[in-house]
């Protein structure tokens, strides 16, 4: 796939740089080409916080920056540094005019986009692994800025090196602030303004709510506050949401370099709150803490390959304070998710288990454990309360199931089971099967029904200004192949102990089984109908719609459906479903098809399930091929297939990470999340598969 991003790229190295860790080293275009502001990287410190921006290190968002630290790990983020404005001044005033490396981008009376200072223009280098670089070059000068953020810390290492100075100079970093929500904006006009204390080669610089300090280890800070205002964000207004805000300035540290030196390195701590914090010298703690997950992938992906999936799949695992404990939970996905209960049990199998990860998945399915009520897991924890839980979802509780029974089966922990696992899954079975909130229930046939017109329990659950774009009451035909999957497998699990129960699920899941054929399939469609209602009349209805849900249904260990329907069904989805990064939500032939992802949030809710492809359903996709071809080698290879566009896109326009979505008409543009949790998990569950397969076992 080339575009002019690519072009911008002259080659990827890679693996030349002596860092197993680093992944991405592009060598840029010289003069400065703007497309590499639509190519967006992601570093994160284990505990909430992260950092972001382009290519170009140019901000295009409110959510980039170069430290978005968590203020209650890992939620109620903040934008702490959003850039550092960087001058080169020289001594011979009248001969060289400041070399400045920072670039912002402004809007001007006509609507274009203008570039002040343009600093991008001298990019010569970037690199990603670990850490995030940029390498500039001005005539003999080479400047580099080096971003590491400190391992389970709120706080960030700038690290400066400038080489080849001819002359005396002085380097000149200003912060530029914001110090504001991260999903809000700074209007200087309308903030309450900024207090400055200065220390001894720090600053501490508060605004409303939060405050930052940043060191430098070789220059005093002086105070000489200033202001940018309007600072544009172009992806912002492609969103349709509010595209500017104002930077505070609250001075600036002042380095004098030395001439004779061949190469100086200054280095500035960023850190939340009032006091300084050390330098962070490298990023050796997490490289420790990676080695055993490449280790435990296994040779079916390249190196590079399996270094990039690891280093993305540890990015959404974090720390959350629960009680005296820290504990493991699982970001859905950045910039703007927190863990999100459905989520987090779609991506605990490909996140935790296929890397081996299994205290840290063990506690993340403890969490939510200890906080499921009236059978149902929490669709979210709170942004800003990290005690608050929402629970308004159906499938959550029975994804916390499938994660369970998968991590039992594969980590072969009986203990945690027996110690609450166990208990909770059975709470979930009891309550669906008694009825409970949200107006889930078991009915006669077995099967669940859930939810009302006014409510949206689904994973399909857009919905803006009133509207429902995609109601889904009713018996909705993943969530009964998943119930299934939970009665049959619970079953299993609980015989020794409790065969009483276990005769139960059984006969239950029994019923379910042939209810769902008479119930879902329609031999005109060739695959399920999507779900069945039953409105206030008690009249029946069914939605014939052609959606991807259907395929949990063919990729499920314990299925429902009997495997010559499952047959049928694939080759539907593959004909009409299957794209290059996932499958499409509608196909393209349906009156509610949209192929376009773009415009305001009402336009963007309206297209979120009705077309726009969702990495993430490669993974059961991919499951059912090789399960209907009973993991055969034609199976593997079509497995296989299925996944490399994405094991592409995370490679290059990616730059080590998975989007939540992309558009449903060709070339798919990504959109949504620049990184999601469930789209790498899935990726990495479907490697593990393919893995076992080819190494002579089913892949269950």
């Amino acid at each position: 796939m080339q575009t002019s991003i690519d072009q911008a790229m002259r080659h990827i190295i890679g693996t030349d740089t002596g860092d197993q860790f680093v992944t991405h080293d592009l060598e840029v275009a010289p003069g400065g080409d703007p497309s590499l502001m639509q190519r967006e990287w992601l570093i994160t410190n284990g505990a909430g916080g992260y950092a972001m921006g382009t290519i170009a290190g140019v901000n295009t968002r409110r959510y980039h920056g170069l430290l978005i630290a968590a203020a209650q790990p890992p939620v109620g983020r903040v934008v702490v540094l959003n850039q550092m404005f960087e001058r080169l001044s020289f001594e011979q005033v009248g001969q060289h005019r400041p070399v400045e490396w920072t670039t912002c981008t402004f809007r001007g009376a006509d609507g274009e986009q203008n570039y002040a200072p343009s600093g991008f223009e001298m990019l010569q280098r970037f690199r990603r692994g670990l850490s995030v670089a940029w390498v500039y070059r001005h005539g003999a000068v080479q400047f580099t800025r080096k971003l590491t953020l400190h391992w389970k810390q709120q706080a960030a290492t700038l690290c400066y090196t400038v080489e080849g100075l001819k002359q005396p100079a002085t380097l000149s970093l200003q912060p530029m602030l914001t110090l504001r929500d991260f999903h809000s904006l700074l209007h200087l006009d309308k903030a309450t303004g900024f207090d400055i204390k200065l220390g001894d080669r720090s600053v501490t610089v508060r605004g409303d709510d939060h405050a930052v300090t940043l060191g430098c280890d070789c220059a005093e800070f002086v105070e000489d506050p200033s202001e940018w205002f309007d600072v544009y964000y172009p992806v912002e207004a492609l969103r349709g949401q509010d595209d500017h805000e104002d930077h505070y300035l609250p001075g600036k540290f002042e380095i004098p370099l030395d001439p004779h030196r061949d190469e100086q390195t200054i280095t500035v701590t960023v850190a939340l709150g009032d006091d300084p914090v050390e330098p962070c010298p490298n990023d050796a703690v997490r490289r420790a803490h990676l080695v055993p997950m490449l280790d435990h992938l296994g040779p079916t992906i390249d190196d590079r390959t399996r270094r990039m999936l690891v280093i993305a799949a540890d990015d959404f695992v974090v720390d959350r304070t629960h009680g005296e404990e820290t504990l493991s939970t699982i970001m859905a996905g950045y910039p703007w998710f927190a863990d999100w209960g459905r989520d987090t049990f779609i991506a605990l199998p490909g996140l935790l288990l296929a890397t081996g990860r299994f205290d840290a998945a063990a506690a993340v399915l403890r969490i939510f454990a200890e906080s499921i009520h009236d059978g149902l897991v929490p669709n979210r924890f709170d942004d800003y309360d990290d005690h608050a839980a929402h629970y308004n979802t159906v499938d959550a509780s029975l994804w916390f199931i499938r994660a369970a029974l998968d991590y039992v089966e594969q980590s072969r922990d009986h203990a945690t089971w027996d110690a609450y696992l166990a208990t909770s899954v059975v709470d979930v079975l009891e309550a669906y099967i008694t009825g409970t909130r949200y107006d889930i229930a078991v009915t006669g046939d077995g099967l669940i029904s859930a939810g009302s017109a006014q409510t949206q329990l689904t994973w399909m659950d857009a919905a803006c200004d009133g509207t429902v774009f995609t109601p889904r009451f009713g018996k909705a035909v993943e969530i009964n192949a998943l119930w299934y999957h939970a009665l049959v497998g619970t079953a299993a699990l609980i015989r020794n102990q409790d065969a009483n129960a276990a005769d139960h699920y059984t006969r239950l899941a029994g019923r379910v089984k042939r209810a769902f054929t008479r119930i879902f399939w329609d031999d005109k469609l060739g695959c399920m109908r999507d779900h069945i209602w039953t409105d206030a009349s008690g009249n029946g209805h069914v939605d014939n719609s052609l959606r991807p849900n259907q395929v949990l249904a063919l990729s499920l260990p314990h299925s429902p459906l009997p495997r010559t329907k499952q047959r049928i069904a694939l080759a539907t989805i593959r004909d009409r479903l299957l794209t290059p990064y996932g499958l499409r939500t509608l196909p393209r032939d349906d009156p509610n098809y949209h192929g376009r992802y773009a415009g305001s949030p009402y336009d963007r809710d309206a297209a979120y399930h009705q077309g726009t492809v969702w990495p993430w359903l490669i993974g059961p996709y991919a499951e059912a091929v090789l399960r209907i071809g009973q993991f055969d080698a034609k199976a593997v290879h079509e497995a296989r297939c299925a996944i490399q566009p994405l094991l592409c896109f995370l490679d290059s326009p990616g730059l080590g990470q998975l989007h939540e979505i992309h558009e449903a008409e060709p070339p798919h543009a990504p959109a949504g999340c620049i990184a999601q949790a469930w789209s790498i998990a899935e990726v990495i569950r479907v490697v593990k598969l393919i893995e076992a397969a080819e190494s002579g076992g089913s892949g269950k």
